[in-house]
């Protein structure tokens, strides 16, 4: 999996993992921990190789709590890895009603590994852990604390002290400036001034930033859905979309998992062409040709129910009951935090919704910072900072008139 060595801190977390491995007295969860930057994914790498090696672990699952997330992992080396979900259950159908539900699988790998490699575990819910937990198998949690918590509970695997902390940043991370940024975050800090440092933008939001949202080539995350409605209808007229309809060369978002069909909840892609309202027995529906991110052909006929991108301009729209075997998409002009979560993207830019998530605000803030991989603008909303600052002078930006929602 890897071929270079362990740092010293790595080979401290591959013994104490070794060491809770083979104790049959152990708990059953060993939580390792660590923020942006520390390498927790290349020690889990080291850990399972070790685990291969030397105490003849002959099967393991490595899961995660999205799809997107578990993709993230495959590009990173972890080979095999899944959704938590595909492992923990399958789907049923109803004898009376023909309907499909999920239940817990009593096959499958889990049955038959003898350990539960689960990673991004603070977004792992309390249901979920349960079912994990119920396995009795032996489970490696890796999870940055910092990070927001489940949207579902409170983090049974991450509501008390890591069994061991991973502090020393790698060497790419303490030149990241983003990963500088974050741990300034972390401490509840913020810049002394707004302006930029290589790549990262600290800037007010305010009218004259706007246009730094509307940026093609950046994936922009906010907090809130009213926040995301309101600049995806703006960025649709700026780009001159008229039709709810989604247009070629729009970008959406995965939002409902289908392991036949390769689909992945936050998976997100660019339309090949306008999307068009499905016939016969499909009608209702919408078809979409989408060129999904790291797929080298595009999708040319995805049916998708309408009411996600409907509700950006219904207000007070309920969601209908749409059945399990219908995919499920969104445009992904701006995505929330939580939607981004277990993701990573080159170019990222922050809409500070933070003061809506109350005492959660700096992980809030955390959580969206580190999404990003090399290029950051995080915009604040009411901050002070002062100091003299530029417009970036980015060249795909989209003029805006409107003001700050």
């Amino acid at each position: 999996m890897q071929s270079d060595t362990p740092t010293d801190e790595q080979h401290r977390a591959i013994q104490a993992i070794d060491a809770w491995y083979t104790d049959d007295r152990a708990p059953q969860v060993f939580w390792l921990a660590g923020e942006a930057g520390t390498g927790k994914s290349k020690t889990t790498a080291f850990v399972l190789e070790h685990l291969l090696d030397r105490r003849r672990l002959t099967d393991y699952v490595v899961g995660a709590p999205t799809g997107k997330a578990a993709q993230v992992l495959r590009q990173k080396g972890i080979e095999g890895a899944a959704t938590l979900h595909s492992l923990l259950y399958a789907p049923r159908k109803d004898g009376d009603t023909g309907e499909l539900f999920f239940s817990r699988r009593s096959d499958g790998p889990i049955a038959d590994a003898d350990l539960i490699v689960c990673d991004e575990g603070s977004m792992i819910g309390d249901d979920v852990a349960r079912d994990l937990l119920r396995t009795e198998k032996k489970i490696l949690v890796i999870a940055d604390d910092y990070q927001l918590p489940p949207v579902s509970g409170q983090g049974l695997f991450t509501s008390g002290e890591p069994d061991f902390r991973l502090t020393e940043p790698h060497r790419t991370a303490r030149e990241s400036p983003v990963i500088r940024l974050a741990h300034l975050l972390r401490r509840h800090e913020m810049p002394r001034r707004f302006g930029a440092v290589g790549k990262v933008h600290v800037l007010p939001l305010e009218r004259s930033t706007q246009s730094l949202v509307m940026r093609p080539s950046s994936q922009a995350i906010c907090g809130t859905h009213r926040v995301r409605t309101t600049y995806t209808k703006r960025m649709r007229a700026l780009l001159g979309h008229e039709s709810v309809m989604p247009q070629t060369g729009e970008r959406v978002i995965c939002r409902r998992n289908q392991k036949d069909e390769g689909l992945y909840n936050g998976m997100i892609g660019t339309l090949t062409r306008p999307a068009a309202e499905a016939q016969g027995r499909d009608a209702g529906l919408w078809s979409l040709g989408v060129q999904m991110e790291d797929e080298v052909r595009s999708r040319g006929k995805l049916m998708v129910h309408p009411w996600m991108f409907q509700a950006h301009y219904t207000e007070g729209m309920v969601q209908p009951r749409v059945g399990k075997d219908i995919q499920l998409y969104d445009w992904a002009w701006l995505i929330t935090c939580h939607a981004a979560q277990g993701s990573e993207f080159p170019s990222v830019t922050v809409v500070d919704d933070s003061a809506a998530f109350r005492e959660h605000r700096w992980r809030w803030l955390y959580t969206a910072v580190t999404r990003s991989r090399d290029e950051l603008v995080l915009l604040l909303r009411n901050a002070a900072l002062g100091g003299p600052w530029q417009l970036p002078d980015f060249d795909d930006c989209l003029p805006d008139r409107a003001g700050v929602p």
